[in-house]
């Protein structure tokens, strides 16, 4: 049939080898988020607090930049055949990515005084605490072989 797909690209090492690096990366990626909230519900002032979110965010960009780069090549090793769970990812680090853009250009902006730094913390605390659960659901929905 001129329709079947060959699968045997599943049984290639590099294939599995970028699966695992892939895993390992978009595993890690709950700890820069739950480092967010902690940072977010304990912090004494304003200057601590951007201090430690300015720190957190490298660390986020990086374990996104390596997510979508092992996502990609796992994507071009699948001849870009998607399926739900793909897009489902693909999506989900769309809306990561422009949540982190989204915090970085609210922070310039809520420096210049307490309300709008206490409206941020409020957004924030929002935005990381959605992350965290779309994140929860994206692994678990990837894990669970419901379609």
């Amino acid at each position: 049939m001129d329709n079947d797909i060959d699968f045997s690209i599943f049984l290639n090492d590099s294939y599995l080898q970028g699966t695992l690096i892939h895993e390992i990366f978009a595993c890690l990626f709950f700890i820069p988020y739950l480092w967010y909230l902690y940072t977010l519900f304990t912090f004494k002032t304003y200057l601590n607090l951007n201090h430690k979110m300015y720190f957190i965010t490298p660390i986020t960009i990086f374990l996104l930049c390596v997510a979508l780069a092992t996502g990609i090549f796992l994507l071009a090793m699948r001849n870009f055949i998607l399926d739900s769970k793909i897009s489902l990812m693909i999506i989900v680090c769309i809306i990561f990515l422009a949540g982190e853009i989204y915090r970085l250009v609210s922070i310039k902006k809520a420096k210049i005084s307490k309300e709008n730094m206490a409206k941020y913390v409020k957004k924030a605390k929002i935005m990381y605490l959605f992350f965290f659960f779309l994140y929860l659901f994206t692994i678990a929905f990837c894990k669970i072989n419901i379609i």
